[in-house]
């Protein structure tokens, strides 16, 4: 008899997971940009979206066609574009976890957020997801905010360790447990 494990995903993983295996980036900017018309019109056509992303209209044709295929869109040849309620969650999931990523390039690593886009796309998916993951936990959980936060940004700007952590290295001791912030 075999047994398997079943394991909690979190929803943003798990609408990660699906998708990195149905959008390319290319297909999620499209996906993006027709949300933004969208939210803003109720509407969008062929040309608006072309428009706003500065892109041809026949690329941004064949890009539509795929996404109403997938079913994101709902798309007729020289018709309106709308979301479907897939595109619309995926939409705002993609949105979602951007903005996670760039919180954490932004709060933490102390980069400019504009690396978000090179970052999502450049990890191998299941590395992805799991830095996702991590940084949706850091950032719904319940304590507050990490001694170390403060002391890693320190190191980041200095280049160099605080007193109280070398001393606490020295003494065998976890920084994080015995120094005030």
């Amino acid at each position: 008899m075999v047994y398997h494990k079943i394991y909690y995903i979190p929803e943003i993983i798990l609408w990660y997971i699906i998708l990195m295996k149905e959008l390319t980036k290319s297909l999620g900017n499209y996906l993006l940009a027709i949300y933004e018309l969208v939210e803003e019109n109720n509407a969008a056509r062929v040309r608006d979206v072309s428009q706003k992303m500065n892109i041809g209209a026949a690329s941004t044709s064949e890009a539509v066609k795929l996404l109403a295929k997938k079913e994101y869109i709902n798309y007729r040849p020289y018709g309106l574009i709308t979301l479907t309620s897939k595109g619309s969650l995926a939409a705002r999931k993609k949105i979602e976890r951007h903005k996670t990523i760039e919180n954490f390039l932004t709060s933490v690593l102390l980069l400019d957020k504009n690396y978000a886009d090179e970052l999502e796309y450049s990890m191998p998916d299941e590395v992805l997801e799991k830095f996702v993951g991590y940084l949706t936990f850091m950032q719904n959980c319940s304590c507050k905010e990490p001694k170390w936060i403060k002391s890693f940004q320190h190191y980041i700007k200095e280049g160099k360790m605080q007193s109280k952590c070398i001393e606490c290295m020295r003494n065998g001791s976890s920084c994080c447990s015995g120094c005030k912030t």
